[in-house]
């Protein structure tokens, strides 16, 4: 089957469908990685002046970046294990800003900029290692429960 050019004309089969969703799901995840490195290269031109890859604090995270970039499987996802090791990854160096950031205050936006960054990938599926990202801080106070609705009936 051929890869088609047009991308409105909808597929007569079930395999080119799938195939099409495939070719864009791992191109969005690819653009997606690429844009968090742009965020990460941002990051450390504010808190640096440097870009990320020759940034002693930024390169280790950006080289994971530049490796799940490279690292997509085919169905456009990033292996498990790939996925695992840049989350854990990711949640070092969040734990090493949030220690800078008690003493100093230029580290607080480079640590709120991990944590968007986990954000985008944990709502992309990429998480880290259980035990680990669940846990909450000592210092976080417990979340107030859910409202929760109950249907009331009337007189």
């Amino acid at each position: 089957m051929a890869v088609r050019d047009d991308l409105d004309a909808p597929e007569s089969e079930l395999a080119e469908a799938l195939a099409r969703a495939r070719r864009h799901a791992k191109n969005a995840v690819g653009e997606t990685l690429e844009a968090i490195r742009a965020l990460l290269d941002a990051a450390s031109l504010a808190a640096s002046g440097a870009p990320a890859a020759s940034s002693t604090l930024f390169a280790p995270v950006d080289a994971w970046f530049a490796r799940a970039s490279r690292g997509l499987t085919a169905e456009g996802g990033l292996t498990d294990g790939l996925a695992a090791e840049i989350a854990a990854a990711l949640e070092q160096e969040i734990a090493r800003w949030e220690q800078r950031a008690k003493s100093d205050d230029d580290a607080r936006p480079v640590l709120r900029a991990f944590l968007g960054l986990r954000e985008v990938l944990w709502e992309l599926g990429v998480r880290a290692p259980h035990g680990r990202a669940n846990a909450a801080p000592p210092e976080a106070a417990p979340r107030p429960p859910r409202v929760q609705r109950v249907a009331v009936q009337g007189r």
